[in-house]
């Protein structure tokens, strides 16, 4: 070993150096769902990606409408602060501009001009979105809409922040909301002073509308939040002449997506569903397709209508990372992409890597040591000289001929490790690896209760209020689609005291269970004070606001394995007769929900393992709702699945009612084979309105706190709804298939 050359010793850490690289440090590309996005105005012939915003918030509007809110909280448009954050989380998504929605008042121009000023620091570019109709609709004085835009173009023509400079947006861009309720003549009134300074769109709907002012304006964006793309035929054919039609007439196009949209809490009726992820990626690739000069995505901010991309207290950074995701790929992007929190497929983790290099350096730097220690003195002088020759030679490459033995062996070290972590010799230390799915997995076995054929739970969901919070009046989800509670304390010291009367042998929790993000500290404070007390026979599903700490570690750290595998969250056991099934809603987090999802092949295995006469499963997000949510078909196959398995309830929470359906096929219809579910989101955080009943919903009731008892017999089950009042509101009892 003395007599090893140089180069092969430098080859030996290369080659470790190799094998480290490509596991430990993931690239960023397309799909990652964390990485920050190129911004699409710096990558040449990418299709230029802008942003609808809005700047008419103050904290009393957060009270109107709304059923979600921002990760940054109830914000005023006017906090700088949060105009910062949100210029760079849509930077770092690769979104190339805001385009602010506007209205000529002191209060709005004040704020356009204050995120001018914070774009122009930040390198950021602004458009306009010009709304020229009032709150009922109708079209503003064409002279108001002069004057309005006439005051930009002084203010802003000039202005490097609204030169957006690629894809053909060369000066300011207006776009002109509601265009089509003008008239040419006033349409030719209002842009003819500016049309020289700035670029003005239309936002026609429709060709025949666009050929009626393409002469007056310079192309269009269509504003189409409400469109269903899994039930609108001829959707992209719209787009795709819509396209046509500007581009044949010299203009631009900038073409619609959004990642789904909700009318019911503005008075309509339409409802776009998100479906995890889907309903975003089909319409930015449809948007796409049409050729545009750029991707119009709607919205920013709209929590009104439900087409928001900020990061938010229901869907975190889904729905930012999934847009970052699109945006760097142009092309679509698998289902499970949406996931930013799970491991690799194979390989290092990067800790684990700098760990092994870190600990190849200190046993390099130990041996060196002593070599100092023993050649040169001792005491601290004669060490930290050593020290200093060490680092030296670090440093230099370790090129002394004595040095060699123990560089090449280090470094042979380091490549069998490396190597043998590559090929998941040290899978489990490096990241968790899907598996096939066993009928032996996140199976807990039989749990106890007071009698061996039957046993009586209780269910909720939606629970616990943020500690500290004492009147539910502060903490109702937009007052247009709630029922206030009544001014008292929160609801979960009324229902766990409720629980303790009842004395059962298990308590289920329906997920949401610490409000407003799960926090470790949230759960000491608020949680252990009222439904803690039933911690040891508690046997939680975890719901979406679990998530908004990161992994839902304070879940996790909380229910302990209780709760299931961290990177799961799903499991089963056995209560006297009948066999427990819990899964995971949120899909996101644990690569879908979908047929052939981990979830599902693990429930399949587990269904055809454990035959019992009755089954009941419970999840957080309901397949069914007539609730503020709805339905969603994000939880069509394992729906599927109960059904076929001949399964005979399903818990559900999210919404904060109380809901019970028929029983229910596969595909939603009433069938006394099929399956019966129950929405109990009323543990104690809110409360929720209905809207249109669903197929097969048979009871609901709101602006109620209360526990759903069941009783779980042999070959049938009863059920009670319980208020806190002790009012028995909805009860029965059936035979199990």
């Amino acid at each position: 070993m003395r007599g090893l050359p140089r180069r092969a010793i430098a080859g030996a850490l290369l080659a470790a150096a190799l094998l480290i690289v490509p596991g430990a440090i993931p690239a960023v590309a397309a799909g990652d769902a964390g990485a920050p996005a190129a911004n699409a105005a710096g990558v040449p012939g990418q299709t230029p990606v802008f942003c609808y915003y809005y700047i008419w918030f103050d904290p009393p509007s957060w009270n109107r409408a709304k059923i979600d809110y921002p990760a940054l909280g109830r914000y005023s448009s006017s906090d700088a602060v949060v105009m910062r954050r949100q210029i760079e989380e849509a930077q770092a998504a690769g979104i190339t501009a805001f385009l602010v929605s506007w209205k000529g008042t002191a209060a709005q121009n004040a704020r356009l001009e204050q995120l001018a000023a914070l774009a122009a620091e930040l390198h950021f570019k602004l458009g306009l979105v010009y709304e020229g109709l009032n709150f009922a609709r109708q079209p503003l004085p064409a002279s108001e809409v002069a004057g309005d835009l006439q005051w930009f173009a002084r203010t802003f023509a000039a202005d490097p922040v609204f030169d957006i400079g690629v894809g053909g947006f060369d000066r300011p861009l207006i776009v002109w909301s509601g265009s089509w309720a003008f008239s040419t003549a006033d349409i030719a009134e209002v842009v003819r002073p500016v049309r020289s300074r700035v670029i003005v769109l239309a936002s026609a709907k429709n060709t025949a509308d666009y050929v009626r002012v393409a002469p007056l304006v310079d192309g269009d964006a269509y504003y189409w939040s409400s469109v269903n793309p899994a039930t609108m035929s001829g959707y992209g054919q719209k787009l795709h002449a819509m396209s046509q039609s500007v581009h044949a007439h010299g203009g631009l196009w900038i073409a619609p997506s959004a990642p789904g949209f909700d009318a019911r809490l503005i008075g309509g009726t339409s409802v776009v569903p998100r479906n995890g992820g889907a309903t975003l990626r089909t319409e930015f690739n449809t948007a796409l397709s049409s050729q545009p000069d750029a991707v119009g995505l709607i919205s920013w901010n709209e929590f009104s209508e439900n087409t928001y991309i900020e990061p938010s207290m229901r869907y975190g950074r889904t729905y930012l990372d999934l847009t970052a995701q699109l945006i760097n790929a142009r092309a679509p992007v698998p289902a499970t992409a949406v996931d930013s929190s799970g491991g690799g497929s194979g390989g290092l983790t990067t800790g684990f890597a700098l760990a092994l290099l870190a600990a190849i350096v200190v046993v390099i730097g130990w041996v060196r040591l002593r070599r100092g220690r023993t050649g040169r003195g001792s005491g601290p002088q004669a060490r930290m000289r050593a020290a200093g020759r060490v680092v030296r030679r670090v440093m230099v490459g370790l090129g002394r001929r004595t040095s060699r033995w123990w560089l090449a062996g280090a470094a042979m070290i380091a490549a069998i490790v490396i190597a043998g972590a590559s090929t998941e010799w040290y899978g489990a230390v490096a990241v968790s690896h899907p598996r096939t799915p066993d009928a032996t997995s996140n199976y807990l076995g039989l749990r106890p209760a007071k009698a061996s054929t039957q046993a009586v739970v209780v269910a909720a969901g939606d629970i616990a209020c943020p500690a500290g919070q004492a009147d539910i009046g502060d903490n109702t989800e937009g007052a247009t689609d709630q029922i206030r509670a009544p001014r008292a304390t929160c609801g979960q010291p009324a229902t766990a005291k409720l629980i303790g009367q009842m004395k059962p042998d298990a308590v289920l929790a329906l997920g949401d269970t610490q409000y407003p993000d799960g926090a470790y500290s949230q759960y000491e404070r608020s949680y252990a004070r009222s439904w803690g007390q039933f911690r040891a026979i508690t046997y939680p599903a975890i719901g979406n606001h679990e998530y908004l700490t990161r992994q839902a570690r304070g879940y996790f750290e909380y229910f302990g394995q209780r709760a299931g595998n961290q990177n799961q969250g799903w499991y089963s056991y056995d209560l006297a007769t009948w066999h427990v099934i819990v899964l995971n809603s949120e899909c996101q987090y644990i690569g879908g929900c979908g047929t052939g999802s981990p979830q599902e092949r693990w429930l399949t295995a587990d269904l055809a393992a454990h035959p019992n006469g009755c089954t009941l499963a419970y999840w957080h997000e309901p397949r069914w709702s007539s609730g503020t949510h709805g339905s969603n078909p994000l939880y069509s196959a394992v729906w599927r699945d109960l059904a076929a398995a001949r399964a005979d309830v399903v818990l559900n929470g999210h919404d904060h009612d109380y809901e019970r359906f028929a029983p229910l096929s596969a595909d939603g219809q009433m069938d006394t084979n099929g399956v019966r579910e129950f929405i109990a989101g009323t543990g104690g955080e809110s409360h929720y309105k209905f809207h249109l009943p669903a197929t097969g919903s048979q009871v609901r009731i709101a602006n109620t706190f209360g526990v759903l008892r069941l009783a779980l017999e042999p070959g049938a089950y009863e059920w009670r709804f319980i208020s806190i009042s002790g009012a028995t509101l909805d009860a029965g009892k059936t035979a199990c298939h």
